[in-house]
């Protein structure tokens, strides 16, 4: 029991965001504390509530999964990953069903959830790109230009590459290609969409540019048409990639999502 009953504890959050805590301020312990910050106009107070959720055993968790099923938007997906996260193997794959499907473009991803949850890999990588059309309004027409890429929304965006992430263990999705370019010294300019502005300082010719990319992902190698396809054998971040002939500079594909800040 701490001498002074109303100091607050280890994890309790405080009213008023002052350290130490006024002499006047209301201290809220426990989840009561977190709730309370949830309840705040501010997203950078409900997403650090969020955090200290987990600090309260299995409340927290009952509280994050509330979140799951009833909010939408960045909360929802902030409370998703850290149940994910803290979860054990067993548990990630009951979470997996339930991961967040959002659009602003009222696509659907349940089917692109489902090939992934079977590992069919290819055939999610060709639903990938459908949905991808569909999301930026050119599903009826037989291609899109790379820059069409620049109108898919940050939801969309985020929903696709995240259920790549969690469903393939982080060997693929377009924020694994994005962290693995910067391991590899390649810089973003993120204020312009073209490969010209994805850039590696010890590569300055634009062929050399794109050959180590092709090289680093292995799209060089037909090997995502082949029947011979393993996940074991898949170069990390090699998928989604844009497949066919149809698709006008088809290479370019994955540049205007991967430079993107809100990835």
């Amino acid at each position: 029991m701490p001498d002074n009953p109303n100091q607050p504890r280890e994890y309790d959050a405080v009213l008023g965001g002052q350290a130490p805590p006024p002499i006047d301020g209301l201290v809220l312990g426990g989840i009561e504390g977190v709730k309370r910050c949830l309840d705040s106009n501010s997203q950078e107070i409900k997403i650090a509530a969020l955090s200290d959720a987990l600090k309260y055993g299995r409340e927290g968790q009952e509280l994050l999964n509330q979140i799951v099923l009833t909010e939408t938007g960045v909360l929802q997906w902030v409370a998703y990953d850290l149940l994910f996260q803290s979860s054990t193997e067993d548990e990630k794959q009951n979470l997996l069903q339930h991961i967040p499907l959002q659009s602003e473009a009222g696509v659907d991803y349940s089917n692109l959830r489902n090939l992934l949850a079977s590992g069919e890999w290819l055939q999610a990588n060709l639903e990938t790109n459908e949905k991808i059309q569909e999301a930026v309004g050119k599903k009826s027409q037989t291609y899109f230009h790379y820059l069409d890429l620049i109108d898919l929304s940050q939801t969309d965006l985020r929903t696709i590459d995240q259920l790549w992430v969690k469903f393939s263990n982080n060997h693929f999705g377009y924020s694994v290609q994005k962290r693995i370019l910067l391991e590899k010294g390649w810089l973003f300019d993120e204020k312009r969409n073209h490969l010209s502005h994805l850039y590696k300082p010890n590569l300055k010719d634009r062929k050399d540019r794109v050959f180590d990319i092709y090289k680093q992902f292995g799209w060089i190698a037909s090997t995502f048409e082949s029947s011979q396809f393993t996940f074991e054998a898949s170069p990390m971040g090699s998928l989604p990639m844009i497949p066919g002939k149809e698709i006008r500079r088809r290479w370019y594909y994955q540049i205007p999502l991967i430079i993107r800040s809100d990835l």
